[in-house]
């Protein structure tokens, strides 16, 4: 028997602290279930996954929302309004294509030109998947054993 909650509680706080602001990001009913969820069943990985999947939406939506009141240019503002109107519709449940934001991310850091400097909490949030992932990996090879 498992007693670790940590992983849990982390994404509980996280989707808390999003939450928390003024005005909150869409999905707040969506984020509440997933709290609770979590609380009920800290080991489910369909809900760790669900919670990870949600606060990765919630930066994509801030980053389309931040470009969108920057646009200078009326065909980027208009495909940045619609880009964060799937944003939207995913926080709130109505949406499970994700193909929106390949297109996303394609807008917002294009591959010709140089990164944008990383910012602590992406650096963070990179190196934090990077060893889950490694994590994984270590596991299935252990299991395969």
């Amino acid at each position: 028997m498992r007693t670790d909650t940590h992983p849990a509680l982390e994404l509980r706080r996280q989707i808390g602290d999003v939450y928390r602001v003024d005005p909150p990001p869409p999905g707040l009913h969506r984020a509440t279930w997933l709290i609770t969820a979590l609380m009920r069943e800290p080991h489910d990985v369909e809900h760790h996954a669900r919670a990870r999947d949600l606060l990765a939406v919630v930066d994509l939506h801030r980053r389309l929302t931040d470009a969108l009141a920057a646009a200078t240019d009326p065909r980027t503002g208009r495909a940045l309004h619609g880009l964060v109107g799937h944003a939207t519709a995913e926080l709130m449940g109505a949406n499970r294509e994700p193909g929106w934001r390949a297109a996303a991310l394609d807008l917002l850091d294009p591959d010709g030109g140089p990164p944008p400097p990383l910012e602590h909490t992406d650096a963070v949030r990179l190196f934090t998947l990077a060893i889950e992932r490694r994590h994984d990996r270590c596991a299935c090879a252990d299991a395969a054993d």
